[in-house]
Order: structure tokens, then sequence, then C-alpha cells
């Protein structure tokens, strides 16, 4: 039987969500108050998610990787912070401020809350939301953002529903920036369908689009990532010695849009789906827009399988 627990911490940015399965050796972590994101994610002993610590420790760790952040209005960057929709000029803030740009969208140190939560033997579900009355720097537009995860033996989707509630459209793209542990990352092996990705400028800014650089499969070996692909199937597949997961992500465009990311320290990846391109308010790859009052879906799927 999953069961779901309400941790309260003496600083409120560290409230949890855990969701168990004792007989599974299940168990999730969300925080709420951290934009929803999911810090842990272990089944029958195999640990995915590289998450953060419960801690000031973690907290400082979240604000310099941005480990499993929801990434809307945008993911990735906007090139300094400023961009114009509808003849009209904004300029977002600066939490870049090496490379001056907008990083990863205005929601992932926003604070959710549950709006509901259902267990049963088979299936866990908590369902989070967020209001945003038109109030934040450089994207002064209204709307609901609700975040539903669903857990399975072997499968977790992330639901995302996004209302524009006020009375202009806006621009937006949605991501979602994970890493997953490996012990092994030289042996591990990544795998979507694409033939080009972005040259990126100084400022990590889409600069122009080139033939595919990498063949796939990629076996990681001492292959540094930092790139933006644009694949034709929105889909990935990742095998490392301790388990093999395939992530698909919903999408009624032809291109889709993939970001990997491996760390120096190469005890994880980090593997980004995205609706839109990097810097989309100005280059327009994948960008959308939502009218007053219409609702948009996207959905994540995370199937995972044990080596052992």
């Amino acid at each position: 039987m999953y069961q779901i627990t309400n941790i309260k911490h003496k600083n409120p940015l560290l409230n949890q969500l855990i969701i168990t399965n004792t007989a599974l050796k299940f168990e999730a972590i969300i925080y709420p108050n951290l934009g929803a994101s999911l810090q842990k994610l272990s089944s029958n002993e195999m640990d995915l998610i590289d998450g953060i610590s419960n801690s000031e420790e973690g907290l400082n760790d979240y604000k310099s990787t941005y480990k499993s952040s929801i990434l809307f209005p945008f993911p990735n960057r906007i090139h300094n912070g400023t961009y114009e929709f509808k003849g009209k000029k904004y300029k977002l803030n600066i939490n870049e401020t090496s490379l001056n740009n907008s990083l990863h969208g205005c929601i992932y140190n926003t604070h959710f809350t549950l709006k509901n939560d259902n267990v049963s033997n088979d299936k866990a579900s908590v369902t989070l939301h967020y209001s945003n009355k038109g109030t934040t720097l450089g994207f002064p537009f209204s709307y609901n953002f609700e975040i539903n995860y669903i857990f399975t033996r072997h499968k977790m989707s992330l639901n995302f529903a996004v209302l524009n509630s006020g009375n202009e459209a806006f621009p937006f793209g949605i991501g979602w920036h994970p890493y997953f542990k490996t012990n092994n990352i030289t042996e591990s092996v990544l795998d979507f369908n694409a033939t080009h990705q972005y040259l990126f400028n100084e400022q990590m800014i889409p600069s122009s689009k080139t033939l595919l650089k990498h063949r796939t499969p990629l076996k990681i070996g001492a292959t540094f990532l930092d790139d933006c692909f644009i694949t034709n199937k929105p889909a990935t597949n990742f095998k490392t010695l301790e388990y093999d997961f395939d992530l698909e992500f919903s999408s009624k465009e032809k291109e889709s849009y993939l970001q990997v990311y491996t760390p120096p320290h190469r005890k994880s990846i980090a593997i980004e789906p995205m609706t839109c391109a990097p810097n989309s308010f100005n280059n327009k790859d994948g960008l959308l827009t939502l009218q007053p009052n219409e609702k948009f879906d996207w959905e994540i799927e995370l199937s995972y399988q044990s080596k052992y």
C-alpha cells in the first residue's frame, strides 16, 4: 500500500511530501515550496534521482543546480533577460549573473499547495497547485499551474496543466530539469532520435543549428555534454549499469527539444525534456502562446527497470 506523509521543517522551504510503499521499497520526495520539485525517486533499492539533502546545504545546492526544477514560463535561458511580445518589450530578472541571462523560468522557487492526493495498493498520486496574478517581474501575466505526479511500480508520470487566468495572451514553454544518478557514467548510454542540435555563443544562447555532433546511441565515455538536441521523436532512453529508463514527453509538434548536461563530478546526468528551445522568447523555436481562458496540458512519462 502506498502512503503519503507531509513533513514540516523549521525552514518551510524544506517541507516535504514523502510517498512510500514498504513492500516495493519505494520512496519519492517532493518539495512543495521549492517549485514542487521531485528530489528523490527510488524503487526496490534502485535510486534514480540525484536530488538535494534536507538541509541548508541542500538549499544552496538547489539554488545553484536547479535539481528537478519545473521550468515555466520558459526552460533554459532568455538572452539578457529581455524579449518582445505583441509589440511590447519585457525585462526579466537576471538570475544567471555570470552570463547576464534569465535562467529556468519563474516558478522553480515558488510555493505550491497540495490540492489533492490519492493512494491505493497499486498507485499514488499528488496534485500541487500554484497561482500567479501577474506579479512576476518581466512576465506580468496571470496563470494557474498544476502538477500531478503519479507513481506506480515501474513508472512515474508528470502531468502539467497551465491555465491562462488573465485577459491577455502570453508566450510560454515548459521543461523539467532532473538529474539522474549513475555510478559509472562512462559506461552509460543515451539514445534519442535527432539529426540536428544547437551551437551556442559565449552566453550559452543558441547561435545556429548544426548537424548532430554525436552518433546515437551515444556511449557517454569521456564526453562532456551541455547541448540542446532538436528531436524528431519526443522520447529518450538511458541505460546505466544499475538501471534502464525510457522518458517520453507529449508533443503535438514535429520537433521537440532535449537538453543534456553532464556535471563535472560525473556522478549524474541532467536529461531535460522541453517544449521549446533555449531563448525561445526571442528565437521563437517551439514557442507556444496561451490565450485568455485557454488551458495547455503536457505530460512526461518515466518508465524504469532495475538491472538487479
